[in-house]
């Protein structure tokens, strides 16, 4: 297997040799680690985003499709699809119940207006563009597809922008003096 190129362990996977798609597994599986820990961060997350992406191109080609000649790119986006559907999935909605679950007599309103000045100096110090895509998807909460023509760019993109925002203003927060 080893001496076999990348084209015919697809092929031979195709046709159901398991022993291909390990040889193809061993040969690129620490690029789609990279792929899933630059996208992460944290070794669970890597772990079961690296698996699935795997599990998915699996299937992908025992039902004639998948990659054709090259394995590495169909698996590194693969992890990217894998991460960013995890990410749509785990967003929370806000709950219509949720006044139920809070008392509100236990809530130090002096707090609040504390971690609402963290949080605007927090907004403040984030680059422009990542302002405008917080703004326009968090309060407006508009689509990427809606902010894509405002910025000037395509939704996957408006997708990984509002991400990295996400983390940047998560970062500034922390960082900011409590």
């Amino acid at each position: 297997m080893r001496e076999r190129d990348d084209a015919e362990l697809i092929d031979n996977t195709r046709a159901g040799d398991s022993a291909a798609y390990a040889e193809l597994y061993r040969r690129h599986y620490q690029a789609g680690r990279a792929a899933a820990q630059a996208l992460t961060h944290n070794r669970s997350d890597t772990d079961d985003v690296i698996s699935e992406a795997f599990a998915r191109v699996l299937r992908a080609s025992q039902s004639g499709g998948g990659p054709d000649v090259s394995f590495r790119p169909y698996l590194v986006a693969a992890v990217r699809n894998v991460f960013y559907d995890r990410l749509r999935c785990n967003r929370e909605s806000p709950s219509d119940d949720m006044a139920d679950e809070v008392n509100m007599s236990q809530l130090d309103l002096e707090s609040d207006r504390e971690d609402d000045a963290f949080a605007s100096v927090a907004f403040a110090a984030l680059p422009v563009r990542w302002r405008r895509v917080l703004w326009h998807t968090e309060v407006e909460g508009r689509t990427v597809a809606e902010i894509g023509p405002l910025l000037g760019l395509a939704p996957n993109a408006v997708a990984a922008l509002a991400y990295r925002a996400r983390e940047g203003l998560r970062q500034a927060y922390l960082r900011a003096p409590h």
